[in-house]
């Protein structure tokens, strides 16, 4: 038992943040989000055993992770693709400090915006995971989660700065 409890305690440690931001990028509200980080960690102690060691540990704790949370969604219903208010998307930038703080919500803001599996897919690359490791994990091919990615990061950037948008010409 005490082998079991250390291997758990030691997935968790290396893979908190990126849970947490998969959690964040499937539901913009930090209590749901803390919920869903509680459902996934319940999900993975009780999965533990079935983990063989074929792919990565983190491999293994991301799939666990997006399969709790695509569970947790179609269970409550949580993952409606409203925007968030104005205030948070566009806050006013009053000191020094608040730049990048700033800019990193309106990165999540944008984020919320994206369809589910994209949210998905770009929270597993700002994890920096190569294609090969998203690929693995939502069950595409190298080729079409590159594809994906470029997408997804083109519709990121028109939403973080829509004055920009190509389509205005």
């Amino acid at each position: 038992m005490q082998h079991r409890e250390q291997i758990f305690n030691d997935m968790v440690a290396e893979n908190r943040a990126g849970i947490y931001r998969i959690c964040l990028a499937y539901l913009h509200d930090r209590s749901w989000a803390d919920d869903l980080y509680q459902e996934i960690l319940l999900q993975l102690w009780s999965s533990l055993d079935r983990f063989r060691g074929e792919a990565k540990r983190s491999t293994w704790v991301y799939r666990v992770a997006v399969n709790t949370a695509i569970t947790y969604n179609a269970l409550h219903r949580r993952s409606s693709h409203q925007e968030l208010p104005d205030t948070i998307q566009h806050l006013p930038d009053d000191a020094a400090g608040k730049g990048q703080e700033q800019q990193m919500q309106q990165l999540y803001a944008a984020i919320a915006q994206l369809a589910e599996q994209d949210r998905l897919i770009i929270s597993l690359v700002l994890e920096d995971l190569s294609y090969k490791e998203i690929a693995d994990i939502t069950g595409s091919s190298v080729t079409n989660t590159g594809v994906r990615i470029n997408r997804i990061k083109a519709r990121l950037m028109k939403l973080m700065n829509p004055e920009n948008r190509e389509d205005e010409f």
